[in-house]
């Protein structure tokens, strides 16, 4: 089934006191047993960069594509290396996640999840991470 479904997208995410909050709309689809989740960025000073999220039953999977070039894997217990390349940076990422807790029904609900960040083998950050994914 490849019906798309026009959702909203909210991503909370928490770095110690700092909470950002990024907002946009998009589509959802489901392929197999994945669910995936499309949007495009907000143009920024780094040009337009689309957004590809894949939920999964024990993993969730971000690529981004376009001027911003990314992958990151989660998986509760795993360590897992993914990379951030701009036209002017290029590093590599290590997530060691935490928590990942979904309450979503195909795509639509909460899914949260808990990682400590390494760029290019230093400690980034620890964040926490709220996505919800609403019906349009």
């Amino acid at each position: 089934m490849t019906d798309k479904q026009r959702v909203r997208i909210r991503i909370e995410s928490r770095s110690g006191s700092e909470t950002t909050v990024q907002k946009a709309r998009g589509e959802l689809y489901r392929k197999g047993d994945h669910t995936y989740i499309r949007y495009e960025e907000e143009p920024n000073e780094l040009g337009r960069t689309v957004t590809l999220i894949r939920l999964e039953a024990e993993q969730i999977r971000i690529i981004r594509q376009g001027d911003v070039q990314a992958e990151q894997t989660f998986v509760a217990g795993e360590k897992r290396t993914g990379f951030y390349h701009t036209p002017q940076l290029r590093m590599e990422l290590e997530t060691e996640t935490h928590t990942l807790v979904s309450e979503a029904v195909n795509g639509i609900g909460i899914t949260r999840w808990s990682y400590d960040l390494y760029a290019s083998g230093t400690h980034a950050g620890a964040y926490r991470i709220k996505l919800l994914i609403q019906e349009e």
